[in-house]
């Protein structure tokens, strides 16, 4: 049961949600934040029932232009953030070189000493920098954004407050801006508010197609108690058309969202921008994109948690410093942040990008836990020739509490991390004190519930899954073992019989299973011939047929034909098998059941070196299509520790072939049925026209399941000057429960990402 507080809004503060409190575990910080900044007294207002944080402040400042006066730090010991449902405070607004404007910032509780806000930038006419102050003030680091021409720039600032209003400064080029309100910072003496509870940095959603006036909803995971907003980091790719992309509470009204913004995508661009973002009872956000198609990342960095939830409170104490450092491609580097105080769980940092050689994504973990869920994340994606900038909310490690991990993921580039404030441990104040009830009569201790077993824990939906400990499977660890003995049988086998084990058999053959719990275990199976249509040399196609075991077996057709796969069907278990000269190795799905459960599992097994015809009257005599595996349709399918080698053998089939690469190592297809809840981890896949390959069909959307932690090599088919797919996406509808990005390079060199060389496709 999670307790939210209702959130601000200018027409006032939401109704409170009860519910019970949660304890945080030893080591989990709960902090508040607020960015580096120097402020003037706020005009005082009513006080809403909402999401504080503790906050604290850099003191450098950015010279202005104009007179300005010193004001004294915002924070001291620190303070605390009201968020808000994002509103609107300046439409698009062209500024003039050298010019300022005010602007009255409506609805101030009271004490505010500043606001965090989300400020655009686009159609620069050159090179500029905008700050966010206070009238009459100098303004801090925290609030100044470079700006450049052709590249729309968004960045999370924080300004302070004077009278009621803020000021834009801009120092360069004309440029038009955008702002938009999100938090009100505020004393951390005030009673209540929320705190900044640092979480495992994850990407909850990934390569997500949204389109023209289109919003979807997005469930964040682990929602913890009290939960009132979401520090997410935002990314676009694959734009179509200029557009802007909107984050706001999912109960907030569409119509009201779609006037702020986040981001403003552009065609052949990447970029992403960090966001605080109330979520509605649920742990919900929406998105919405303007104009034409994009792709949306969404990676979860932290939670704003009411005050008074969780065991621990906190702050942001004031710090300043910046530590550079150079990233080759692949590669991180651990770097020391300065003067981190005891008690700190985290920081809030701008990553500054430079130099870069390459699109690629910076990430950044806490040292001692680069997991891969941490690093399929992304704190910044760097763009050849441009400098990069984006606020991150990032867990510090080390055996001091003050490293941070980064690395970047395709292409060398020079980072610089500038601290904008520690988070650290601090208690909320105390309440007022109150007047003691009389003492109740004793009665009976009530006797606490006898405690009852936990679950076991299991990996999330967003945490990739390690390879398996055995390796890769091969000749040595798949097939029939070394010096088992076989017994020959000349002839088919249909199994009618429920629990019939066939072993230590040299099968000449093919087998049909038509019963429940067969086994087939220790035994090459061969074929009697070519075939005359489509068949597996094990086949579990039967409506009869579950529960099939298939365990330490060949699978190698002596007549190899177009005909001919490895296992065929459904509810089948295949494990250890060693399948080649086939033209697919296994093949999933069960026309009978409308798409409803096929029950098939595939582990540490092996497929390679398949047969090639030239001409298939499958597919209206062109060439074979060759898989290690296709799933046609069905649900719950696991897909675990393979080796999967979509490459032709130079030994079966034609020897006309025109390319060494046909087919996938996985391909889904759902033709016969709808996809969905499958489970694909820990294979290794290499060969084809694409390795992983993904379509949709007359069954409409598909949400895949799982698909993380796979390792890919580089030795697809070439479409032409060098471009390869790794996986690909045919066309759109379709959604994963992991990011792709959780895949990664067998050769170490990383993880993938979305490009033409970077090992995910989407379309042509």
């Amino acid at each position: 049961m999670m307790r939210r507080q209702g959130r601000h809004t200018l027409a006032g503060p939401r109704a409170r949600r009860s519910g019970a409190r949660q304890r945080w575990g030893v080591g989990t910080a709960v902090v508040a934040v607020v960015l580096g900044l120097s402020t003037a007294s706020a005009s005082p207002g009513a006080v809403p029932s909402a999401r504080p944080t503790a906050l604290a402040v850099k003191s450098a400042v950015v010279p202005s232009s104009q007179t300005s006066v010193e004001t004294p730090s915002a924070l001291g010991s620190g303070s605390v953030l009201t968020t808000t449902d994002p509103v609107r405070l300046l439409g698009r607004t062209v500024m003039a070189p050298g010019t300022t404007r005010t602007i009255a910032v409506p609805g101030l509780p009271s004490g505010t000493l500043s606001v965090v806000l989300n400020l655009t930038a686009v159609d620069a006419a050159g090179p500029s920098t905008l700050t966010a102050c206070a009238p009459g003030a100098s303004c801090s680091v925290a609030s100044a954004v470079p700006v450049v021409p052709g590249y729309p720039t968004a960045r999370q600032v924080v300004a302070p407050v004077a009278n009621g209003s803020i000021t834009l400064r801009n120092s360069g080029s004309e440029v038009s801006v955008f702002l938009d309100l999100t938090a009100f910072v505020r004393p951390a003496s005030i009673e209540g508010g929320e705190v900044y509870l640092p979480t495992p940095q994850r990407r909850v959603l990934s390569w997500n197609l949204l389109g023209a006036r289109a919003t979807t909803v997005l469930q964040l995971p682990d929602v913890p108690e009290g939960a009132t907003a979401a520090v997410l980091d935002v990314g676009y790719s694959s734009a179509t058309d200029r557009s802007y992309v909107a984050v706001c509470p999912a109960d907030q009204a569409s119509a009201a969202c779609a006037r702020t913004s986040v981001i403003n995508p552009v065609p052949a661009l990447n970029h992403s921008n960090s966001v605080v973002v109330p979520v509605d009872a649920a742990g919900r956000v929406q998105l919405y994109n303007n104009a034409g198609s994009l792709r949306l990342n969404v990676d979860l960095q932290g939670w704003y948690v009411e005050r008074g939830m969780t065991d621990v409170g906190g702050q942001l104490v004031a710090a300043s410093g910046a530590v550079p450092t150079r990233l080759a491609p692949g590669a991180n580097r651990t770097v020391t942040l300065p003067s981190v105080p005891a008690g700190t769980s985290s920081a809030v940092v701008i990553v500054k990008a430079t130099a870069t050689a390459g699109s690629t994504g910076v990430w950044a973990c806490p040292t001692a836990a680069v997991v891969p869920q941490c690093t399929a994340a992304s704190v910044s994606n760097p763009y050849p020739g441009r400098i990069t900038e984006n606020v991150a909310y990032v867990e510090l490690g080390g055996p001091n509490g003050n490293q941070l991990t980064l690395g970047s993921t395709l292409a060398s580039v020079d980072v610089t991390v500038s601290v904008l404030g520690y988070a650290v441990h601090a208690p909320a104040p105390a309440p007022a004190p109150v007047p003691e009830p009389p003492a109740p009569t004793p009665t009976a201790a009530p006797q606490p519930p006898a405690p009852s077993a936990s679950p076991s824990p299991t990996a999330g939906a967003g945490t990739p899954v390690a390879p398996p400990a055995g390796g890769k499977p091969g000749a040595s660890t798949t097939g029939v073992p070394a010096g088992v003995n076989l017994t020959r049988h000349d002839g088919d086998i249909v199994v009618t019989q429920a629990g019939t084990v066939i072993e230590n058999m040299d099968v000449h053959g093919f087998i049909t299973v038509r019963a429940p719990n067969v086994t087939i275990r220790r035994s090459v199976v061969r074929g009697s011939g070519p075939g005359t249509t489509n068949i597996g040399l094990v086949n579990c196609n039967h409506s009869a047929c579950s529960n099939l075991l298939v365990e330490d077996v060949t699978l190698v057709p002596k007549q190899p034909s177009v005909w001919l796969n490895g296992i065929f069907g459904h509810d089948y278990t295949a494990r250890r098998v060693n399948t080649y000269h086939v033209v697919d190795g296994f093949q999933i799905h069960n026309v009978r059941n409308n798409g409803g459960p096929v029950n098939v599992v595939i582990e540490n097994s092996w497929c390679h070196d398949m047969s090639y015809f030239h001409s298939d009257p499958n597919h209206s005599n062109g060439p074979t299509h060759n898989d290690c595996i296709q799933i046609q349709g069905g649900t719950d399918i696991r897909i675990t520790g393979n080796n999967l080698e979509s490459f032709m053998s130079t030994k079966a089939g034609d020897q006309n072939y025109d390319a060494r690469n046909r087919g996938s190592a996985l391909m889904v297809t759902p033709n016969a049925a709808a996809v969905s809840r499958v489970n694909v981890t820990g294979n290794w896949l290499d060969g084809g026209y694409a390795s992983a390959y993904f379509s949709t069909s007359k069954f409409g959307a598909m949400r895949f399941g799982t698909f993380s932690g796979n390792m890919f090599g580089r030795n697809q088919f070439d479409h032409g000057r060098g471009s390869r797919y790794q996986i690909r996406i045919a066309n759109d509808g379709i959604t994963f429960d992991n990011p792709l990005t959780t895949n990664m390079w067998a050769d170490g060199s990383g993880y993938l990402a979305e490009g033409r060389d970077a090992g995910i496709r989407f379309g042509s």
